[in-house]
C-alpha cells in the first residue's frame, strides 16, 4: 500500500481495531511490529503483561515465566498497578453528551446505572465482577463511586429504563 510518510499519527480507537484485525489476517507482521514497539519501550511489556493479570487474561504463574520474575514479584507489581488505577479512578468514567447525557466506563462504554442496577441485584462487587467478568474491578468501583457523587442522575437512568420494561412487559407478557 503507497502513501505518504508520516512523522507522528494522532492515535484513534480504530487504530487498535484494525490492528486486531491485522493480528489474524498476518500474525507475523503484527509480531514484529509489536517487537519494535517494546525494544522502543523497554518497560511497556511488562506493564502489559502486568495489565493482563489483572484483567485475568494471563495468571500470575504466566506472567511470571514471560517476565522471567518470582510470582511474588507478579503479585507487587500487580498492587501498584491497581494503586495507579485508583488513583486515576476518576478518568474510568466519562460521560458521553447528547440529548440525555450518559456517564459510562471509558473503557467497555457500559452505562454507569447498569452496573449500579446490577449491584444493586447482586449486592456485594465480587458478585458484580462475577456479572461483568469483562470490566476490571477498578472499573466498577469507579462507577459505584460515580453513582454516589450523582445519585439523582442515575436513579433517574435507572428508573427511565425500568419503566421502559415495564410497558413493555404489560405490551408483551408472554415474552421472556
Amino acid at each position: 500500500m503507497e502513501g505518504h510518510f508520516l512523522m507522528w499519527a494522532k492515535y484513534e480507537p480504530w487504530q487498535l481495531q484494525q490492528l486486531q484485525r491485522l493480528a489474524k489476517l498476518d500474525p507475523e507482521r503484527v509480531e514484529s511490529l509489536m517487537n519494535l514497539l517494546f525494544r522502543q519501550h523497554p518497560g511497556l511489556y511488562g506493564d502489559l503483561a502486568i495489565a493482563a493479570v489483572d484483567q485475568e487474561q494471563l495468571t500470575v504463574p504466566e506472567c511470571a515465566d514471560r517476565l522471567n520474575l518470582e510470582e511474588h514479584v507478579i503479585e507487587e507489581k500487580r498492587s501498584v498497578w491497581r494503586r495507579a488505577l485508583v488513583s486515576n479512578i476518576d478518568s474510568a468514567v466519562v460521560v458521553h453528551e447528547g440529548t440525555k447525557p450518559v456517564a459510562r466506563l471509558a473503557e467497555g462504554h457500559l452505562a454507569v446505572w447498569e452496573v449500579v442496577r446490577e449491584y444493586r441485584k447482586v449486592g456485594t462487587l465480587d458478585a458484580l465482577r462475577d456479572s461483568f467478568p469483562g470490566i476490571s474491578e477498578v472499573e466498577l468501583a469507579s462507577a459505584l463511586r460515580y453513582a454516589q457523587d450523582h445519585p439523582g442522575e442515575i436513579e433517574d437512568q435507572i428508573q427511565a429504563y425500568e419503566k421502559m420494561l415495564a410497558l413493555k412487559r404489560a405490551e408483551y407478557p408472554f415474552a421472556s
